[in-house]
């Protein structure tokens, strides 16, 4: 039988409200739906893919898909330390829609370097430090996203919430694993160098110290569990004030949220997919219906009650 190796990838929040492309936090739905990325290795004549899953038929099923891409990065790799190369049959399971601001690239990227690298250690004997995967998959993602940015890339490798710092590796800060995150995406498709094309090229000085406060105190608010702190401090100057008229239904959806109770609401990633947090699940429950109810959804479009995804 041949050796396989699977790697996942769940779904994610960029730009965790005031973290922009800084904070990323890794979700995944209560009621057992694997919203995420799959990516199977095994042995091959030839590299290959095949793609399965929901939204199989959102991305190409060619050489310029995510994966074989990565494919070929790792094969650079491994030539440029004069290592023999591979032949890999690669299975993409696309569980994640794209232009959808839950990490669908960088899920993707995420799943296809750890898979294939984690084959190559197990099967070959041959280990990819950590920083060159992260090198890997910032290259892949910046090909689709238009920039270097790792708040998904880290939540799908680390789980839970990932702060990404300028020097070094992504590191996990804590987080209240009892916070529902009800999360809406309308079917609609953004993506992520559309959304930031329509933020401007440079911000006020007021903007950038209130989004440093923010960040400062949200930090110190996870660390010390101040859920007050944290929360007075869940609030995004850099991007929302731009984004929100470009996501049909979120200004409105917004404001009913915050008055059904919602103690925080911000967008996920670029957009469209928003979420909102409580900490009890029948309202969590009552969001997610009324969302479902209210909001416009094309094909493709899902409400879930999710919780912070660890692997």
């Amino acid at each position: 039988m041949q050796p396989v190796f699977s790697q996942f990838a769940p779904a994610s929040i960029g730009n965790f409200i005031a973290g922009f492309d800084v904070l990323g936090l890794a979700i995944a739905p209560l009621d057992g739906t694997r919203l995420g990325d799959t990516v199977t290795v095994n042995a091959a004549d030839a590299t290959r893919l095949t793609v399965s899953g929901k939204y199989a038929g959102w991305v190409p099923q060619d050489e310029s898909n995510l994966v074989f891409q990565a494919a070929r990065r790792v094969q650079q790799w491994l030539g440029q330390r004069g290592l023999p190369g591979v032949e890999l049959s690669l299975q993409l399971e696309k569980e994640l829609p794209v232009g959808s601001g839950t990490g669908s690239s960088a899920a993707s990227a995420a799943a296809a370097v750890q898979a294939i690298c984690g084959y190559l250690s197990e099967h070959h004997a041959t280990k990819v430090p950590m920083e060159d995967r992260w090198e890997m998959m910032a290259d892949l993602e910046a090909g689709i996203s238009g920039g270097r940015h790792l708040d998904n890339l880290a939540p799908a490798v680390l789980g839970g919430l990932s702060l990404c710092p300028e020097h070094g590796l992504p590191h996990t800060l804590p987080f209240f694993d009892d916070w529902y995150l009800v999360v809406a995406y309308n079917g609609q498709r953004l993506l992520t160098r559309e959304a930031r094309a329509c933020l401007p090229e440079h911000y006020s000085r007021a903007d950038a110290i209130v989004q440093m406060q923010r960040m400062a105190a949200l930090t110190v608010g996870l660390y010390s569990k101040d859920r007050s702190m944290v929360l007075q401090h869940l609030q995004d100057a850099l991007a929302e004030p731009y984004r929100a008229a470009l996501i049909e239904g979120y200004v409105e959806c917004k404001a009913q949220l915050q008055r059904q109770g919602a103690l925080a609401v911000g967008i996920s990633g670029a957009g469209p997919t928003f979420f909102a947090i409580s900490e009890d699940f029948t309202q969590a429950e009552t969001m997610a219906e009324w969302l479902r109810a209210n909001l416009s959804m094309a094909d493709g479009g899902f409400v879930h009650i999710c919780r912070a995804w660890y692997p």
